[in-house]
């Protein structure tokens, strides 16, 4: 686990300042017009997920940068049935394409997980907008 704290304490954290001011900006110009902010800001909370997943951090885990707590935020990826790989492979072992079929529920495939960086205000901290 990493040791929380400021970011100036994880010299593989530099620019994220830059960053964090680049995403804070952005944010706030997401309701004048979404479509030309919204793909930039999701890029620069890109390039901060893979900065804390480069020095490290796992999801959840997080530091604060210009008051802000930038946290590393992750989920499972999904999963699904792969129902031609499964009856294919109960064919092969013997069973009719239609039985088959009604075994379905054996087989899953799990996408990738995904990861993204959240930066939000410390409790307490007084930071300009």
């Amino acid at each position: 686990m990493i040791n929380i704290g400021t970011y100036l304490k994880h010299p593989m954290l530099a620019g994220l300042d830059v960053l964090v001011r680049a995403q804070r900006r952005l944010e706030a110009l997401l309701g004048n017009d979404e479509g030309s902010f919204a793909e930039q800001e999701k890029a620069v909370r890109k390039d901060i997920d893979k900065l804390l997943a480069d020095a490290g951090f796992a999801p959840s885990e997080f530091v604060t940068c210009n008051g802000y707590d930038v946290t590393r935020r992750g989920q499972k990826g999904r999963s699904s049935i792969n129902t031609e790989r499964l009856v294919e492979r109960l064919v092969l072992a013997g069973f009719d394409r239609v039985d088959a079929l009604q075994l379905v529920l054996d087989c899953t495939d799990t996408g990738d997980p995904s990861t993204w960086a959240e930066v939000k205000p410390s409790k307490g901290a007084k930071v300009r907008k």
